[in-house]
C-alpha cells in the first residue's frame, strides 16, 4: 500500500471517487464508535477525510467478520444475483447490517453517525425536498457556506450523488448511517415543514380535483400536492418508526397524530385544525372511500410500498363532534418469520409445542385478546411445519402475512365466502394442514373439529381469556363434547408484553398491593427502561410473548366428558406440567426482559 498522505478537507472524497479519481489513502477512519453531534463531526472532518484502496470483501475479512471463502462465494453469488456484496452477505446471515455500513465507512473513509441523538441544522434540512430525502433514503446534516454534508447509506451511489448535487448546488461531502436512522431522522425534521406546506396550499385545494394516485405507484411526489405529500410522509413516517397503527384525532382547537409502537400510543405532533377536511378526504381517496360522506363510519383500504417493504392499510373513519377520526392499521405483508424461540417460547413449552405441530391430526388453538400476536404465533408454527413439505391452506379474513409456498384463501363476506364454506372447498383439495383465521360461530366450529377427526391438522384463533376457559367454551359455542374430546390437541394462550429497552436499564419502584397481588417478597428487586434516544424515550425495545401451553392429557379428557368447570380443568393442566400465564410472565421479569408493572397488567 502506498504511503499514507495528507489530504485537504474541503474536498469532497465520496464525489471524486465517483468521477473515477484515483483512490488516496491517509489516517485509519474510526467507525468503531458512532458519531453523534455536529462538534465531534467537525473535528472528524478535519482529521479523517481518506478512504481506502480496498474493496469491502477484504475489509470484512480484516474486521474479522467474514471468512475468505464466504467472501468468495458471496462473489460468485454475485454474478447471478446482480446484488450488492454486503446485501448478499446480510441476506446469508454472515454479517450485520449494521457491520456492512461500518465496513463502508472504513471503505470510503466517511464517519459513521448515530442520527438519533445528532443535532441537525434546520439550514441543510431546507437544502433537499422531504419528498426526495424520503425517496432515495438521504438526510442533509451540516451547511458551512457551499458545503453540505449528507448522511447517506451507500456513498458509492453516483446516480444519487449526481441528482443531489443538481438539486443542492452544494459541494457535498457524505457519512454513513442505518436506513432506518436516516428514517427517523426524517420523520422528525421535516414534518412540521411539510404540515405548513400543505398549510400555505389550503387555499387552492379542493376535495373534488382529481388527483387520485395511487398508493402502489413510483410517481415522484415533488409533482403532487402538498396535501398528497403529507399524507404519504405520514404513513411513511409511521413505518419508519415501526409503527402498527396512525391515528389522527381531531380536539377542539388542533388535531393531534399519534403512532402506536410496541403497543404504546405515542404523540407525533400537533397540526392545524384547517387541515382535517383535506387530510382525511387525501385518506378516502387512498382507501376507496366515499368523499363526500361525513355523517357515517366509513372502513377501507389500500396497499402502499416502502423501505423495500409492502404494507397494507386498513383505514377506519369515525365521525365525532369535532370532525372526523382516523385510524389507519399497518400489516407488514411480508412477514419476518421467526423460530418459537425468538417470540418467547422455551424449555419444555418449545419442545411439547413441536411436538404438537408434528400431529396429522387435531386441532390446536390459540387464544387471547385481540392485539396479542395469534396471528403471528400461527405463522410461526405454520413456518415450522412447512419445511415437512405438506399442503398448508389457510382461510382468513384478512390475508395478513403473504407466505410463499402456502395456499392462501380471503373470505369474502358480500358474496357469502365465509370461513365455513372456504373450509367445505378446502376439504377437497386435498390438505395436509388447515389454518382458519377465526372460529367466530357453532358452524365454522363444527366444520373445523370435523376436519380434525378425518385426518387433518388444524391450526386456529379463538377469543377467550386462558387455555382452560377456550375447552369449555367450544363446546358453550355447540360443539358436542365427545367431539372436543376426541379433536382437541392443545391450546395455547398468550399475551404480549412490552420488553425492557436494555440501554436505560434501572431498578423499578414496585407498590406493596402490586407484590402482593402477584405473591412477589418485599426485597426482590426488577427493572424498567426509563427511556432514551435509542427507545425514542419510551422505555420500551419489542415486545414478545408470555403464554400458557395447555396439552391435553387423558386426566384433561375424563374431566371433560363429566364436562368439569374450567377452574378444575385449569387445577387439572398445571398438574399436568402447564406453566400459568402469570407465572410464565414473572419468569420472565425476574430475567430483567419485562418490567414488574407488565407483568400486572396481563395477569390472569
Amino acid at each position: 500500500m502506498a504511503k499514507p498522505q495528507s489530504v485537504n478537507p474541503s474536498v469532497n472524497q465520496a464525489t471524486r471517487q465517483a468521477k473515477g479519481d484515483p483512490a488516496h489513502h491517509g489516517p485509519q477512519c474510526r467507525c468503531s464508535d458512532p458519531i453523534s453531534n455536529s462538534t465531534e463531526l467537525r473535528q472528524h472532518q478535519q482529521a479523517f477525510y481518506t478512504f481506502t484502496a480496498s474493496p469491502l470483501g477484504e475489509i470484512l475479512q480484516e474486521l474479522g467478520l467474514a471468512t475468505p471463502d464466504q467472501v468468495r462465494a458471496a462473489l460468485e453469488q454475485q454474478k447471478t444475483s446482480h446484488k450488492r456484496l454486503g446485501e448478499i452477505l446480510t441476506d446469508q446471515g454472515i454479517v450485520s447490517r449494521d457491520d456492512v455500513l461500518r465496513g463502508l465507512c472504513q471503505r470510503f473513509g466517511v464517519p459513521y453517525v448515530n442520527l438519533r441523538q445528532f443535532d441537525v441544522d434546520p439550514k441543510a434540512v431546507a437544502q433537499v425536498p422531504g419528498h426526495f430525502a424520503r425517496k432515495h433514503m438521504v438526510m442533509p446534516l451540516l451547511l458551512e457556506e457551499d458545503r453540505l454534508l449528507v448522511a447517506v447509506t451507500d456513498p458509492s451511489d453516483s446516480e444519487l450523488i449526481n441528482m443531489l448535487r443538481f438539486i443542492t448546488g452544494k459541494v457535498l461531502e457524505f457519512c454513513i448511517a442505518p436506513s432506518n436512522d436516516i428514517a427517523y431522522a426524517i420523520s422528525s425534521f421535516y414534518g412540521g415543514q411539510e404540515m405548513q406546506s400543505a398549510l400555505e396550499d389550503l387555499a387552492v385545494f379542493s376535495t373534488d380535483e382529481p388527483f387520485h394516485v395511487d398508493a402502489d405507484s413510483d410517481e415522484v411526489l415533488g409533482n403532487e400536492r402538498p396535501v398528497v405529500q403529507l399524507v404519504q410522509s405520514v404513513i411513511s413516517d409511521a413505518m419508519a418508526r415501526r409503527a402498527s397503527d396512525i391515528h389522527v384525532r381531531p380536539r377542539e382547537a388542533v388535531v393531534e397524530l399519534y403512532f402506536r409502537v410496541d403497543g404504546v400510543m405515542q404523540h407525533i405532533r400537533s397540526f392545524n385544525k384547517k387541515l382535517l377536511p383535506a387530510v382525511v378526504s387525501r385518506i378516502k381517496i387512498v382507501g376507496n372511500m366515499d368523499i363526500s360522506e361525513h355523517r357515517l363510519p366509513q372502513d377501507g383500504r389500500s396497499r402502499i410500498h416502502y423501505l423495500e417493504k409492502t404494507v397494507d392499510l386498513r383505514i377506519s373513519i369515525i365521525p365525532t363532534i369535532h370532525g372526523e377520526s382516523v385510524v389507519i392499521r399497518l400489516l407488514d405483508t411480508q412477514f419476518a418469520l421467526k423460530d418459537l424461540e425468538a417470540l418467547g417460547f422455551a424449555g419444555r413449552d418449545a419442545e411439547e409445542l413441536r411436538h404438537l405441530l408434528t400431529r396429522n391430526n387435531g386441532i390446536f388453538l390459540v387464544t387471547g385478546p385481540t392485539g396479542s400476536g395469534k396471528s403471528t404465533t400461527l405463522y410461526t408454527a405454520l413456518d415450522h411445519i412447512r419445511s415437512t413439505n405438506v399442503n398448508i391452506i389457510t382461510v382468513e379474513d384478512p390475508v395478513e402475512y403473504h407466505v410463499d409456498g402456502i395456499t392462501q384463501i380471503q373470505v369474502n363476506h358480500d358474496t357469502g365466502y365465509s370461513f365455513a364454506r372456504a373450509l367445505r372447498h378446502i376439504l377437497r383439495h386435498d390438505p395436509d394442514v388447515i389454518m382458519v383465521g377465526e372460529i367466530r360461530d357453532d358452524e365454522t366450529a363444527k366444520m373445523a373439529v370435523e376436519s380434525a377427526l378425518t385426518g387433518h391438522l388444524v391450526l386456529s384463533t379463538l377469543h377467550t381469556n386462558d387455555a382452560a376457559t377456550t375447552v369449555t367454551r367450544l363446546i358453550e359455542i355447540g360443539v358436542e363434547p365427545y367431539l372436543v374430546n376426541s379433536a382437541l390437541i392443545g391450546v395455547l394462550a398468550q399475551r404480549l408484553v412490552r420488553c425492557n429497552c436494555v440501554h436505560c436499564l434501572q431498578e423499578e419502584p414496585v407498590e406493596a398491593s402490586v407484590r402482593r397481588v402477584l405473591g412477589v417478597a418485599d426485597d426482590e428487586v426488577f427493572y424498567k427502561g426509563t427511556g432514551c434516544d435509542l427507545c425514542h424515550n419510551t422505555g420500551v425495545s419489542g415486545r414478545m410473548a408470555v403464554y400458557e401451553l395447555l396439552v391435553m392429557t387423558a386426566e384433561l379428557r375424563k374431566l371433560l366428558a363429566q364436562r368439569t368447570p374450567a377452574d378444575e380443568i385449569a387445577e387439572q393442566a398445571v398438574r399436568d406440567g402447564m406453566t400459568p400465564l402469570t407465572a410464565s410472565a414473572l419468569r420472565v421479569a425476574r430475567a430483567r426482559k419485562i418490567p414488574l408493572a407488565e407483568v400486572y397488567r396481563v395477569r390472569l
